[in-house]
């Protein structure tokens, strides 16, 4: 259910099986456990995108509004109370990594390393080439900037008026590395970003200045499919802090001025973290769901009612965490310790990433190109 990207021009993908992220035997999946009390909520809304054998492309929220892109080159706009199309815009491009959304704007990439950018009722702007290779991640909108990634290796900085290249940063990247580059988050001026090979960057939005690099996860292992620790999800940032985390490698928190680490834990994850003001949040590929102290790394809880289910996201939010697992159901648990409040099913297919806060609910995507809005329990 997640891509690898071999970096060489032939620009292969590996597809990875769906009941195990990288073996080709299948395992039998463990049936999830009946909890007293346990809630069982059905949709607000659904809504089908599928498009053939394609994996959907990220989804975004802003404001009322719901963004969907095709990678046929569809870019929708959903009312997020009840799913309706507030309006759809076809661009005629092949389009890649996601669709992101922010000060008004709407922000998507291309195959051939193209930005597009529409307002909110769904003119197009402009289209501009970033000078790098696909958009590899959701593009980010922030402070009169639109951040993007590119499957080459570039984390590239457009002016949003009018798409003109303000600033490019290049690292090499690993013979393997995952196909969907994290996201990153635009938070006090800054981007971070998560880089292949488990190191995050701070760069500043406006000029394109490095502040620091650090490492995450340093890769360890015989073969390259062992070696890869890209960071995966978006960072999350406080007051104080900063933290990622990486597949294979480590979940850490880090000096935000600096990059030097305050405390890291041993952990993979396909999904990223989440965390509110006093923790850290993160499904592990096995389908354990940790809790740190946020300000210690000491753990809180862990709960392994998932093991087996290889979980995907760990979204804190309205005093729960939300995880979503590779048959579709999506779960709550209580953020004070862990224990499963609720539950709810879609489609039998794998969530693609984990689930988006909408202020009264969480909207999930599957694998299939289902569009689920759930309330909280």
């Amino acid at each position: 259910m997640s891509l690898l990207r071999i970096s060489a021009a032939s620009a292969l993908v590996l597809l990875l099986a769906s009941c195990s992220w990288f073996g080709s035997t299948p395992r039998a999946i463990p049936a999830l456990k009946d909890k007293p009390g346990l809630r069982m909520l059905t949709p607000r809304w659904h809504q089908e995108f599928a498009e053939g054998d394609h994996l959907p492309l990220a989804p975004s929220a802003a404001g009322d509004h719901v963004y969907v892109a095709r990678i046929g080159g569809d870019v929708v706009a959903l009312n997020a109370s009840d799913g309706r199309t507030a309006w759809k815009t076809d661009l005629k491009a092949t389009l890649s990594g996601g669709v992101g959304s922010g000060s008004g704007l709407v922000a998507v990439g291309a195959r051939d390393g193209s930005v597009f950018v529409l307002d909110d009722t769904g003119k197009q702007l402009w289209q501009a080439p970033s000078g790098g290779g696909e958009i590899s991640a959701v593009p980010l909108v922030a402070d009169g900037v639109v951040v993007v990634r590119t499957g080459d290796g570039k984390l590239v900085g457009m002016d949003a008026k009018d798409g003109k290249v303000r600033w490019a940063i290049e690292r090499a990247l690993p013979p393997l590395t995952l196909y969907r580059a994290s996201s990153a988050l635009v938070t006090r001026g800054a981007v971070f970003a998560g880089l292949a090979g488990g190191r995050l960057i701070a760069v500043a939005i406006e000029q394109g200045k490095v502040g620091w690099e650090s490492t995450i996860a340093v890769p360890r292992g015989a073969t390259e499919l062992e070696r890869v620790a890209d960071v995966t999800g978006a960072p999350v940032a406080g007051d104080r802090d900063v933290c990622a985390a990486t597949y294979q490698g480590r979940v850490a928190c880090l000096d935000p001025s600096s990059g030097n680490p305050f405390w890291s834990r041993e952990v993979s994850t396909v999904s990223g973290l989440g965390a509110d003001a006093g923790r850290v949040f993160v499904a592990d590929e096995k389908g354990a769901v940790f809790a740190w102290e946020r300000s210690s790394g000491s753990p809180a809880w862990k709960t392994e009612d998932f093991n087996g289910r290889r979980l995907i996201g760990a979204l804190a939010a309205g005093g729960m965490v939300v995880t979503g697992d590779l048959q579709g159901f999506v779960h709550w648990l209580d953020r004070a310790d862990g224990s499963v409040v609720g539950r709810a099913a879609t489609d039998g297919s794998s969530l693609t990433q984990g689930p988006i806060f909408l202020g009264d609910g969480v909207l999930v995507q599957t694998r299939k190109g289902g569009l689920y809005v759930f309330p909280m329990p």
